[in-house]
């Protein structure tokens, strides 16, 4: 099975058939042949029609999204991401809160972005924080049982389940972890920085044992290092794209935040044939 036969059959898994039906327009009798055809949903998907009608629906089509499932929306936001890198030189980095540069590797994003599995992964990144998780364990200490409170966006604190979980269930605390460190740096990074104080930082390391060399330096390289680094101790599920360089992965994530989430116009330079 290649990386689209792959990712085909992923995004039917997530994916209602309300969203297949607004994927072909309103035409039922072509949902099931999407159900057989997974692949034909990232088809779908690249063609600009059909993504901008999702990311970019009109106040009076409210009711045709209504019951939209948020990996497609989040989906659809990805795919668009990838072309529009073609044929650019340059792309636009974050150089502080409400601060952008231009950067001239785009032909490097427009390769990760237009990667199969890196579009499921960051899709499915994005849709998992519709919700954000929170909860609390019973752990034992000097002085009996106490409850211990984590939340997924809070990572010193959901770092902390490493020493209460099993060593079965650690993998799945670090690609959290992962998760959790990449959505902040590319969707939420104000937020970040605003959270992640030196008393945090030093919290995080003692809780996930790690020596991370960014700690005295910018939050957002941080947490490019700590998602990296918590990728790899999370093992298989997570492309070795990602895990080798984070700060790509972010990079589109914050493409995907400026263009459909939190949206910035920029434009330093004209586009080629402009």
């Amino acid at each position: 099975m290649d990386g689209r036969e792959s990712a085909g059959r992923r995004y039917a898994e997530h994916l209602t058939d309300h969203d297949l039906l607004v994927l072909t327009g309103g035409r039922a009798d072509q949902v099931a042949a999407l159900r057989r055809e997974p692949t034909l949903v990232l088809d779908l998907l690249d063609r600009p029609g059909v993504a901008d009608a999702i990311v970019t629906a009109r106040a009076g089509e409210a009711e045709r999204f209504r019951y939209l499932s948020p990996f497609l929306v989040f989906a659809a936001a990805v795919h668009r991401v990838g072309p529009t890198l073609v044929g650019r030189s340059y792309v636009a980095d974050r150089a502080g809160p409400r601060s952008r540069v231009p950067v001239f590797d785009a032909p490097v994003l427009a390769a990760f972005a237009t990667e199969p599995a890196h579009r499921l992964f960051l899709a499915e990144l994005l849709a998992s924080y519709a919700r954000v998780v929170s909860g609390t364990v019973l752990r034992r200490s000097d002085r009996g049982w106490r409850r211990q409170r984590w939340n997924e966006l809070d990572l010193p604190r959901l770092a902390g389940l490493l020493d209460v979980v099993t060593p079965v269930e650690q993998p799945g605390i670090w690609r959290r972890i992962g998760d959790g460190a990449l959505f902040l740096a590319g969707v939420f990074p104000e937020y970040a920085e605003r959270s992640m104080g030196l008393v945090e930082v030093a919290r995080l390391q003692r809780a996930t044992g790690l020596r991370l060399t960014s700690a005295e330096g910018e939050v957002g390289e941080l947490l490019e290092e700590l998602a990296g680094r918590a990728y790899e101790k999370a093992g298989a599920g997570v492309p070795r794209g990602v895990v080798e360089s984070p700060r790509t992965a972010r990079r589109v994530l914050t493409l995907v935040a400026d263009r459909y989430l939190f949206p910035v116009t920029l434009d330093w330079l004209p586009a080629p044939g402009a």
